[in-house]
C-alpha cells in the first residue's frame, strides 16, 4: 500500500541504489582482502585505495554545487553512478597502484555527485511530514542491495575467485546505471555559493553538531570496512561472511524505522539510541572476541549506521529550503566520510601497531558512548 504512494523518482533512484551497492557498494567489503592477495602492495597503501575514495568524497562534498550547477542535476546522478561501475572495472582489469588511486579518487567525485544530487531529489519530492519516511525508502533499498551483494560476492569469490566476483560486481552495477535513465529530468539547481559560505555554514552551532555525529557513526562502517574486513577472513574463514552480511541487512532494516520513528519522536532521541547502543556492542566485542559477539557487535553497529544518515539526511529537510539542501547536505556528510576514512587508517593503524583488534573496538566504542549522551541535546540547538 505504501508502495502506490511513494513518488515514482524516489522509485527509481531507490532500484538504481539497490543494483549500485549490489554491485560497486559490496565490493568495498573484499576490496581490501582482494588487493592484499593480488598485489604486493603493503597494508597501509592498499588501505590507501579506499581511504583516498572517502577523501576524495569528503572534499567533493564542499564544492559539488559548481559541478551540479555545470552538469544539471539529471547528469550529476547519471554521471556519479558510472564512476562506481568505473572503479569496479579498474579494479578487475588493472593491478597498477597509480590507475586504481586515480579512479579512486574519480569516484569520490561521483559518491558526492550521486548522494548530494540523490538526496536532494528525493527530499524536493516528499511531503515535509514524510522526510524521514522517504529517506529511510531510499536506504532501505540501498541497504538491502547492499546485503545480497555482500552473500553473493561473497559466494562467487569463494567458489570461482575475486576476478569472477568483480565481474559480477561491475554487471550488477551497470544495471544501476541503466535504471537511473528512467529518472525524470529537471531539477532544482543550487545557487552559486562560495567556498567561504560554505566553510561559515560548517561552523553554524546545528550544522556542527550533526556534523560531528555523522562522523562518530560513520566510525562503524569504515571500521567494518577496513580492520573488520582485513581481520574477519583470516580468523574466522567461511563464516565472516555471514558476519560481515549482517551488516548491511541491519542497516537496512532499520533505515525505513528509524527515519519514521524520528518523524514522530525527534531526530536527537533516536541518533542517542543508535549511537549509545553501539557503544555498548562494541566494547562487549572488545571484552569477548568471539563469533558470536562479534556478530552481535556487527549487527547493531549496522542498526546504528541505518539510523543515523536516514536521521541525518531527515534533518536537513527541516532546516534548509530546497536550493540550500545542496549546501546543507555537503556541510553535514562531509564529517561522514572524514570518519569512515578515520577509522579505515586509524583502526588499521591500531590494529597493526598493537598486534589486537580490541584496541580499535574499545576506542571506538568509548567515543560512541560519549556522543550518545551529546545527541540528546540536538533538539535544543538551532
Amino acid at each position: 500500500m505504501m508502495g502506490r504512494n511513494l513518488p515514482r523518482d524516489l522509485k527509481v533512484l531507490s532500484g538504481a541504489f539497490f543494483f549500485l551497492f549490489m554491485g560497486a557498494g559490496a565490493q568495498q567489503q573484499f576490496l581490501l582482502p582482494h588487493l592484499r592477495e593480488t598485489t604486493s602492495w603493503g597494508t597501509m597503501q592498499y588501505s590507501s585505495i579506499l581511504a583516498t575514495v572517502y577523501i576524495s568524497f569528503m572534499l567533493w562534498r564542499l564544492g559539488i554545487g559548481h559541478s551540479i550547477r555545470a552538469l544539471g542535476e539529471y547528469r550529476s546522478i547519471v554521471l556519479g553512478s558510472l564512476t562506481y561501475t568505473a572503479f569496479v572495472g579498474t579494479v578487475l582489469s588493472s593491478r597498477s597502484y597509480p590507475l586504481t588511486l586515480a579512479m579512486a579518487l574519480l569516484w569520490g567525485w561521483g559518491a558526492a555527485s550521486l548522494w548530494t544530487t540523490g538526496g536532494t531529489r528525493v527530499l524536493n519530492i516528499s511531503k515535509r511530514e514524510r522526510y524521514g519516511t522517504s529517506s529511510g525508502v531510499l536506504y532501505l533499498c540501498t541497504g538491502l542491495g547492499f546485503t545480497l551483494g555482500v552473500v553473493a560476492l561473497g559466494a562467487t569469490r569463494t567458489r570461482w575467485g575475486g576476478d569472477a566476483m568483480y565481474g559480477l560486481a561491475l554487471g550488477l552495477s551497470l544495471a544501476g546505471n541503466l535504471v537511473l535513465l528512467f529518472l525524470s529530468r529537471g531539477g532544482v539547481l543550487p545557487p552559486h555559493r562560495p567556498l567561504g559560505e560554505v566553510l561559515k555554514l560548517m561552523r553554524t552551532r546545528r550544522v556542527k553538531m550533526v556534523g560531528s555525529l555523522q562522523f562518530v557513526s560513520a566510525l562503524s562502517f569504515g571500521l567494518l570496512l577496513g580492520t573488520v574486513a582485513d581481520f574477519l577472513p583470516q580468523a574466522y574463514g567461511w563464516r565472516s561472511l555471514l558476519l560481515t552480511a549482517s551488516f548491511p541487512l541491519a542497516r537496512a532494516l532499520t533505515s525505513l524505522g528509524g527515519g519514521t520513528l524520528s518523524d514522530r519522536i525527534g531526530r536527537g532521541k533516536v541518533l542517542a539510541l543508535a549511537l549509545g547502543t553501539s557503544g555498548l556492542a562494541l566494547l562487549t566485542s572488545a571484552g569477548w572476541t568471539t563469533p558470536l559477539s562479534l556478530g552481535l557487535g556487527i549487527l547493531i553497529l549496522g542498526c546504528q549506521s541505518g539510523v543515523v544518515p536516514t536521521t541525518s539526511l531527515a534533518l536537513a529537510g527541516d532546516v534548509a529550503e530546497p536550493e540550500r539542501r545542496p549546501l546543507v547536505l555537503g556541510a553535514m556528510f562531509f564529517w561522514r566520510d572524514l570518519g569512515v576514512v578515520t577509522a579505515i587508517l586509524g583502526g588499521q593503524y591500531l590494529r597493526v601497531a598493537l598486534g589486537t583488534i580490541r584496541a580499535p573496538l574499545i576506542a571506538f566504542g568509548l567515543i560512541f558512548l560519549a556522543c550518545a549522551v551529546w545527541s540528546l541535546k540536538l533538539e535544543e540547538v538551532r
